[in-house]
């Protein structure tokens, strides 16, 4: 036998005491925890401490959400809130670009990621191919990928890595870019003098943001790939 120490009722299983207390004493029974308390402040102080319950406690009525990520969306719609960081805004806008800034959200798909570089190299993705192959058809989303494809030997020219290596020596601009003192290495960053052992990472390291070398006209590297279109 269940009792109701409310009414001092007794039922037969849990489950007729479950409905009782749905039923006479809702201010003082949790459905999603199916626990009976003494008092209605009882219960309130179990919503409040329990982890089963998420309460939104800037909504007047509180209202209690299943999940912390159901919580945590409703924050964001409703009152364009940063449950992380416990920051608040006065419009969405606002909202999406402290995303950006401090969680690294692509705004494209709404994914976050680790770091501005993850960030970074995930918005190539949707970048527009705008970069033309000199020796094919294909276009690629940076002057990076381009001369990658080249190396990796999948252009239609037949170009492979030898033969970028070759055409980046052969640039009359090489001495600002090549390795002389680093058999590991063929080339360097001409500001920082980081190493790599093809342009396309040299390449690649320039149009990131860790370094004030550019792609610049007139600058080596732009030199390098104006000559490249010429030798492929």
């Amino acid at each position: 036998m269940e009792d109701c120490w409310h009414c001092n009722r007794q039922f037969k299983d849990w489950g007729s005491l479950q409905q009782h207390a749905q039923s006479k004493h809702p201010d003082m029974y949790c459905t999603r925890c199916q626990r009976l308390f003494a008092s209605r402040n009882a219960k309130q102080q179990h919503i409040a401490n329990s982890n089963s319950h998420h309460l939104c406690m800037r909504c007047p009525d509180q209202p209690d959400f299943d999940s912390q990520s159901e919580l945590d969306g409703h924050a964001e719609t409703i009152h364009n809130g940063c449950t992380v960081c416990d920051c608040w805004f006065d419009s969405p806008g606002q909202l999406t670009q402290h995303d950006i800034d401090e969680h690294n959200l692509c705004t494209t798909c709404q994914t976050y990621f680790d770091s501005p570089s993850n960030l970074r190299n995930h918005l190539q993705t949707h970048a527009e191919r705008t970069v033309g192959c000199p020796g094919c058809t294909r276009k690629f989303v940076s002057r990076s990928a381009m001369v990658l494809h080249l190396e990796a030997g999948t252009c239609d020219s037949g170009a492979d890595s030898d033969r970028v290596t070759e055409i980046a020596f052969d640039c009359y601009q090489s001495g600002k870019y090549t390795c002389d003192d680093n058999p590991d290495f063929n080339f360097k960053c001409p500001t920082c003098d980081t190493p790599f052992a093809w342009i396309s990472g040299l390449l690649q390291h320039v149009e990131g943001d860790s370094c004030t070398e550019e792609l610049a006209k007139g600058r080596s590297l732009w030199k390098f790939l104006n000559f490249l279109q010429l030798q492929i």
